[in-house]
């Protein structure tokens, strides 16, 4: 019976990890569909250079995007790239390397450069973020996610979710930053001649209630508990998406470099 049940859930959770989701982790879900619902429109033109600015060690995001948009081009950087996942990369649309962003020496490189709860993490938040608008074409699009300064939890302080609980710890695990409010993130790319098309809070009260009820259930064996709040897990953040949150743990913001102009 076991058996039967494991093979029904890798037949069902496979092609949604692979195809549209990135995996089954609650946060990597729900992070990735805000990313999907900001910039599925331009992947969708096809012929785009792409750059996950701190892809994890897995690159799921990446791997994931590159199938869904074959004739886009991603690259996934990470101070840490598991070698399994750079040798099992096999498609030609995608290449995964491991590099420190505080070094990254792109230049106008990228239609779209994508980075997400990466920057709290660098204490050289200014200088990083420098890099990753030099690296964007003109009218490129830059899309942020880090926590919020102001988080509240359902659940204790959130601290059990250390990123280090299920793997050994490694440099850069930790955060630098607690996190960031939008008019910091505003103001940011708007000192770098980045307009702001949208920035608004993530992961409100029920999508936050979800991602912790998703650890609490990881971190107590709960089979396939990634899957089991999958429906709830979407339809909150497509209502998420429609009725903005006045505050949430996370901050998201878009944003165009604007064009060059001659002098």
């Amino acid at each position: 019976m076991i058996t039967v049940l494991d093979k029904v859930y890798r037949t069902v959770a496979s092609p949604l990890s692979e195809r549209w989701l990135g995996g089954l982790h609650a946060g990597l879900v729900i992070k990735g569909l805000y990313l999907q619902w900001k910039v599925a429109a331009i992947l969708r033109q096809g012929g785009r250079s792409v750059l996950d600015a701190g892809c994890g060690p897995e690159a799921q995001l990446a791997v994931m995007l590159a199938g869904r948009y074959p004739t886009c081009s991603f690259v996934g950087r990470d101070l840490h790239v598991d070698r399994e996942v750079r040798d099992a990369v096999r498609r030609t649309n995608v290449s995964v390397i491991e590099s420190d962003l505080t070094r990254l020496d792109s230049s106008g490189e990228y239609d779209l450069v994508y980075s997400i709860d990466v920057l709290e993490h660098i204490e050289d938040f200014e200088g990083t973020l420098d890099r990753l608008v030099g690296a964007l074409r003109s009218r490129g699009l830059l899309f942020i996610h880090v926590p919020s300064l102001d988080q509240r939890f359902w659940f204790g302080s959130g601290e059990d979710e250390a990123s280090d609980r299920f793997r050994a710890h490694r440099s850069g695990d930790d955060h630098v930053y607690e996190g960031f409010t939008l008019s910091q993130l505003t103001e940011a790319l708007e000192r770098r001649s980045v307009t702001v098309l949208d920035a608004r809070p993530t992961f409100g009260r029920w999508v936050s209630l979800l991602k912790e009820t998703f650890s609490y259930g990881e971190r107590h064996g709960v089979s396939g508990i990634g899957l089991l709040l999958l429906p709830a897990v979407l339809l909150t953040v497509a209502l998420e998406i429609l009725f903005v949150p006045k505050r949430g743990n996370g901050s998201m913001i878009l944003g165009m470099k604007q064009e060059r102009t001659a002098t």
